[in-house]
Order: C-alpha cells, then structure tokens, then sequence
C-alpha cells in the first residue's frame, strides 16, 4: 500500500506524523504506509521540521503571496521534494475572496 499523508489510520492518527517525526517504523503506522515507506521522504520532512524547531528556519524562504512558493514532499522520482512556484493554481483561485 503507497503512503498518502491524507489519510488516517485507525488510531485517527495522520500518516505524515510518522514521516515528520522519522519513526516509520512504528506499527502504529503500518496500516497507513505500508510495508516500505520512503525513508529518504522521512528524512527530508523530518530533516526540516528538526530544523524549523532549531533555527526556526526549514531550509528554504517563508511563503509569501507574491510567489506562493510551497515546498512539495514527495516520496518517489515522479514527485519529488521540490520547491514548487504557486502549486495548483486552479483550486487556489476558486478559493479566492472566501474567507
């Protein structure tokens, strides 16, 4: 079974919690991200939370509006960890002005 961040397992916990704290190896995980979750996704999320937590700085500049720059985690060579420029445009703008 892929990993998807979106989905909860049976404890309602959310799978990237795993990742961001680099414990896959948790059974309580298992169910949500299967039998071989991407340690090299772990250890980019977790690399920058440990970061965020010291520094207060996750390795790349804060989001602005202007670029809607956003850090995307991927965990496979067809999405990769990228800094990515306004990611869906589309769904943000139908969201716009809704507040």
């Amino acid at each position: 079974m892929p990993p998807r961040a979106a989905r909860s397992g049976p404890t309602g916990l959310p799978a990237e919690l795993g990742f961001v704290f680099d414990n896959l190896r948790d059974p309580v995980y298992a169910p949500m991200l299967g039998d071989r979750p991407p340690q090299d996704l772990a250890d980019a999320m977790h690399g920058a939370w440990a970061a965020f937590a010291v520094t207060g700085d996750p390795g790349w500049d804060a989001y602005d509006r202007a670029t809607r720059t956003t850090m995307v985690f991927g965990g496979s060579p067809r999405t990769p960890t990228e800094l990515v420029r306004d990611p869906r445009p589309a769904e943000r703008a139908l969201w716009e002005g809704v507040r």
